[in-house]
């Protein structure tokens, strides 16, 4: 399967993935909730595994869910490495799907995110792993883990929910939980892109008091260049592909 069909798959499932966020939100009537009250709107969404499933990868399929997770772990493999002896941290892992492939080949995995909820439905998914640990952020950043303890630290799919003073600050705590040497990468959907636009035009076709929470928030390889330079990344590369996604990824020097 070819690196541009799985990306295309990706950015496909994304989009589904934010109809099904406020089509459920409808549905279920739920409380109006801020967008960056974090903690409370992913609580409230991931109250049922299956739910919490659907809103991370908007799909519960389980043949669909390994692809995705294998696809993600080599990309990790083919930016930043993974390495037996690494610590890898998670930021947003949800119900630790990339997590249950990434674990069993290295050192530790550390499975953070911001709803207890989520915390809990991966706990029992990665319940047969022997090195993984999960850990609630209380709000955002990464405020319960040391400094210079983490050799990787990833954010996939994640961003887009995220406004932007909130990605940078798990930038900057990214550079600052790495160990010397240690790399990060994290994604989003790349507002410059053909398809990136046609989701950002889509947002912007809705009335203001009437556009959903849950519409992605993209970004672009300068707001991510600016994002590493100010966090204290000297060594890192903003790449952008499929015509869909940009990544950065930096390494502590």
């Amino acid at each position: 399967m070819s690196d541009s069909f799985r990306l295309r798959q990706l950015t496909k499932r994304a989009i589904r993935t934010w109809y099904w966020l406020w089509t459920r939100r409808l549905e279920v009537g739920a409380v109006d909730i801020a967008r960056s009250d974090y903690k409370r709107t992913w609580q409230h969404l991931s109250e049922r595994e299956t739910d919490a499933v659907m809103y991370v990868a908007s799909t519960t399929d389980r043949d669909e869910l390994q692809r995705a997770a294998t696809y993600t772990r080599a990309l990790l493999e083919r930016h930043v490495g993974l390495r037996q002896n690494d610590v890898v941290l998670e930021i947003g892992c949800g119900v630790g799907r990339v997590g249950a492939e990434i674990a069993p080949s290295v050192r530790e995995w550390i499975g953070t995110d911001i709803a207890p909820n989520m915390l809990a439905h991966a706990a029992r998914r990665l319940a047969h792993l022997g090195n993984v640990r999960f850990v609630e952020l209380h709000d955002v950043g990464l405020s319960e883990i040391p400094d210079n303890s983490i050799d990787v630290v990833y954010c996939t799919v994640v961003f887009m929910h995220l406004y932007e003073w909130d990605r940078y600050k798990y930038v900057a705590e990214a550079f600052r939980v790495l160990k010397p040497g240690g790399r990060l990468y994290c994604d989003n959907i790349d507002i410059a892109s053909s398809r990136g636009w046609t989701l950002f035009a889509d947002a912007a076709s809705y009335p203001p008091k009437e556009r959903p929470c849950f519409l992605p928030m993209l970004s672009s390889a300068d707001e991510f260049r600016t994002f590493a330079t100010h966090a204290g990344f000297t060594d890192f590369d903003v790449t952008r592909f499929d015509d869909a996604w940009v990544a950065l990824v930096g390494r502590k020097g």
